[in-house]
């Protein structure tokens, strides 16, 4: 008997240290894809581009970002259209509020800060002729305390993203979130001053975070993890030129005054670490 018990004691005890070791493929330990955040990250310049097919200077704008984006690959891009098949209205309104007014097209804000160089001193939203001046002086800056990771999966338009934001100092403002799913070589419709094969690039499709973004607590810790899921349906004209762009952005007390600190790009089903 006492034999017996002692087996039984023994079989229990292997069983159970089996169980433990594999929980973590069946969803009881949660694997961290993108590993801890550095100490420093590589600053980003988030560029958002305001433009509409109804206007024929939009393919000049569109030229000038394609060269901007070659000489410079810390350059992130999204395209907002406004008044065309491709706008998403009720967000355009909000985000022209939030900078200040975007009156003409096509028009550029550049980590939503005001313009430093040319002629447009001050303007959130300025013209294509300031672009690369004041691209330039943002990009003087190489480094950033904040940074940001994706991770996502994709199945039958099923979509899930995680977005990870490091940090090494805490930041007492209103820290912000933003998600977008943009897409590129969209075909237009009827883009003015082009031919009937033009296509368009970085398109935002649709905007996962809130339209200011998701408030973040950047206090304690040094990893915030933000998830969000939506259905693919009805977002694209081909899936595998989908995009995930995530930025961090501070909300000031008025349109001078907002910021956009990091952001970071990711594909479709692909882990994005840090940089």
């Amino acid at each position: 008997m006492r034999n017996y018990l002692l087996l039984l004691l023994l079989l229990n005890c292997f069983f159970s240290c089996k169980k433990e070791k594999d929980t973590g493929g069946g969803g009881g330990v949660v694997v961290n894809p993108v590993g801890d955040p550095p100490m420093t990250f590589t600053k980003k310049l988030m560029l958002e581009m305001f433009k509409g097919e109804w206007n024929p200077n939009c393919p000049t704008g569109d030229d000038t970002l394609k060269a901007m984006l070659a000489l410079d690959s810390t350059i992130i891009a999204t395209c907002i259209h406004q008044g065309d098949w491709l706008a998403i209205t009720p967000f355009f309104n909000a985000l022209s509020m939030h900078l200040g007014g975007i009156n003409s097209f096509p028009r550029a804000a550049m980590n939503r800060v005001p313009a430093s160089k040319g002629n447009q001193l001050d303007s959130v939203v300025y013209s294509i002729f300031n672009w690369r001046l004041n691209a330039e002086e943002l990009l003087k800056t190489t480094s950033s305390d904040v940074g940001l990771a994706i991770s996502s999966k994709e199945l039958n338009n099923n979509l899930e993203v995680s977005v990870f934001v490091g940090y090494n100092d805490s930041i007492e403002k209103r820290t912000r979130l933003t998600v977008y799913l943009i897409e590129d070589s969209v075909k237009a419709q009827n883009q003015l001053n082009a031919d009937t094969n033009y296509v368009h690039q970085r398109v935002l499709r649709k905007v996962l975070s809130s339209y200011t973004g998701d408030s973040i607590a950047m206090f304690d810790g040094k990893m915030i993890t933000k998830n969000y899921s939506m259905t693919l349906g009805g977002y694209y004209s081909n899936k595998s030129n989908l995009r995930i762009v995530a930025f961090v952005n501070i909300i000031g007390d008025d349109f001078k005054y907002h910021e956009i600190l990091n952001a970071q790009q990711a594909k479709l089903n692909e882990v994005k670490k840090w940089d």
